[in-house]
């Protein structure tokens, strides 16, 4: 028998649900181990502009140029900026949209014709399904083992994480990584891996907007059939190390706040921070059994971050300052999407640095105004619970 000593990369099937407002969920297989799933959003999506240039589907009609109203990314009507020439009543045509497609519109009236100029125009199909953020197509995600919670932080928290550890998701694209990529400079790189053999149940939930339509969820699966594994004197004992994801909000004031009500029952290697004034925390601090593990102001713990790969949106790359004004880019790639700060105790990617704490932890958060704190809390359960 031919045994893969390799990675297996497979569809995801199953997907029950996917329709919108309702609740898609995907029993995934036990007795393996996986290392990400990688699911592929599309719904219609077109984002719009002013005077786009007509492509004629019918007819010979050129020159024209349309501006269309978008409900939810869908066209629902378009009104004629320049008629151009040689449109006949009854010919289709579409245009070009960064991030729709499948739009098809049909000319009701003309001017000095026929043939003339397109003065009014119907929509026949308003768009088809293209590739969509899972910010905007799903209102949730949560990943259970056995009925346990593991994981239940937004999609714009998801994709944020990315981005602050560098990797920059496709337009469509939702990466749920149980083996980081960005954690590949370890040689014991698959440590944090879902090892679910022996578990029961390995099941994924999402929550499908009501307002996005067509919406469709697909999806790739990479595992093996290897297990996590540590000598304990001469036997090899399976372990288990998976990272679980949990977010908080708080109200904070304008200057000090400590929070003192975050769990701390497992080790914490990562509290990404989010306000809803963008922009507005000035500095940071951890306190763990009357220790100070960190301290900074925000363009200090920009730097120190910084320097080790995360992003935090104040040293623009290439996708950040072309993203904007470019329709390539918006049509390939999730907008850029950054943290206001962190705590990372392993910046260096090795795990077992995670900040564990005994009797109290405090996250200190210095705030220029009064706004909602989200935090999104990685941690080291060392089961699935």
């Amino acid at each position: 028998m031919v045994i893969n000593r390799g990675r297996t990369i497979n569809f995801i099937n199953g997907i029950t649900g996917v329709q919108a407002g309702a609740n898609a969920i995907v029993n995934m297989p036990v007795n393996q181990r996986y290392h990400r799933n990688v699911f592929q959003c599309r719904g219609v999506n077109y984002t719009g502009g002013t005077a786009l240039v007509v492509t004629a589907i019918t007819g010979s009609g050129i020159g024209a140029t349309v501006t269309p109203t978008i409900v939810n990314g869908v066209v629902t009507a378009v009104t004629a900026v320049a008629g151009g020439s040689g449109w006949v009543v009854g010919n289709t045509f579409t245009f070009t949209d960064a991030t729709g497609t499948g739009f098809i519109g049909t000319v009701a009236t003309v001017t000095g014709g026929p043939p003339g100029a397109l003065a009014t125009a119907t929509v026949t199909v308003g768009g088809t399904a293209s590739p969509i953020s899972p910010i905007t197509l799903l209102t949730s995600v949560k990943q259970m083992v056995n009925g346990v919670n593991m994981r239940d932080i937004t999609p714009d928290s998801i994709q944020r994480i990315s981005i602050a550890n560098g990797y920059n998701p496709s337009l469509g694209e939702l990466p749920l990584f149980y083996t980081p990529p960005w954690r590949n400079i370890n040689q014991d790189n698959e440590i944090t891996s879902w090892d679910l053999f022996g578990q029961s149940t390995f099941q994924l939930q999402f929550g499908i907007s009501s307002t996005v339509s067509l919406p469709s969820l697909t999806g790739v699966t990479e595992y093996d059939s290897f297990r996590n594994t540590r000598m304990i004197g001469d036997k090899e004992v399976p372990f288990l190390q998976p990272t679980a994801q949990h977010q908080f909000s708080w109200p904070i004031v304008a200057g000090r706040n400590d929070i003192n009500t975050l769990p701390f029952d497992f080790p914490i290697s990562r509290m990404w921070l989010l306000g809803s004034v963008p922009g507005s925390i000035s500095q940071v601090e951890v306190f763990q059994d009357g220790n100070k593990p960190f301290e900074a102001d925000i363009f200090q713990l920009k730097d120190m971050y910084s320097e080790y790969g995360f992003k935090f949106g104040d040293r623009l790359s290439f996708l950040d300052v072309n993203y904007p004004t470019s329709a390539a880019l918006q049509g390939a790639y999730q907008a850029p999407l950054y943290f206001d700060a962190a705590f990372i105790a392993d910046p260096d990617q090795r795990w077992q640095k995670a900040l564990i704490a005994e009797r109290q932890m405090i996250l200190r958060v210095f705030s220029d105004v009064a706004q909602t704190l989200t935090i999104v809390q990685e941690t080291m359960p060392g089961a699935y619970s």
